[in-house]
């Protein structure tokens, strides 16, 4: 049995359902706030561990080279700030050797790192500082 008002009314339904579960799907960004417990200090990278070790230390095995990593062979400098919530907040290319290896699009698309305060960081004391990564055949590293 065939009733026109139930079809109106399922159409009605259908679009109020659809329009919800549209609304449903919105999800507005968070905004992450850098935190700074206190003025920022300026280590050595060899004194990271000192004030912040990373959350995980998994390795991953990646499948192939990832996109980020630049071919052939040299190295870059970058200026790394990490706030007192453990968030890198910034990292910046300073140098590249041979000039254009690496660029800061590339140092942007990086993979994010989150690290904890050391059990001597009590105050979660935010530092920057300046590593270096270099690309080369294995035995030159």
């Amino acid at each position: 049995m065939f009733y026109p008002h139930m079809e109106s009314r399922m159409k009605k339904i259908s679009s109020i359902l659809l329009i919800l579960s549209l609304m449903g799907c919105h999800t507005t960004p968070t905004k992450v706030e850098h935190v700074f417990a206190s003025e920022t200090i300026e280590i050595k990278a060899d004194e990271l561990a000192n004030y912040w070790v990373p959350k995980t230390t998994k390795v991953k095995m990646l499948k192939k080279r990832p996109t980020w990593l630049p071919e052939g062979r040299g190295e870059w400098t970058v200026l790394t700030v990490i706030d007192s919530n453990g968030r890198v907040v910034e990292k910046t290319l300073i140098s590249s050797i041979p000039k254009g290896f690496m660029t800061q699009s590339q140092v942007d698309d990086m993979p994010k790192s989150e690290f904890k305060p050391s059990v001597t960081n009590k105050n979660r004391v935010p530092v920057k500082f300046y590593g270096t990564g270099k690309v080369a055949p294995r035995h030159e590293l």
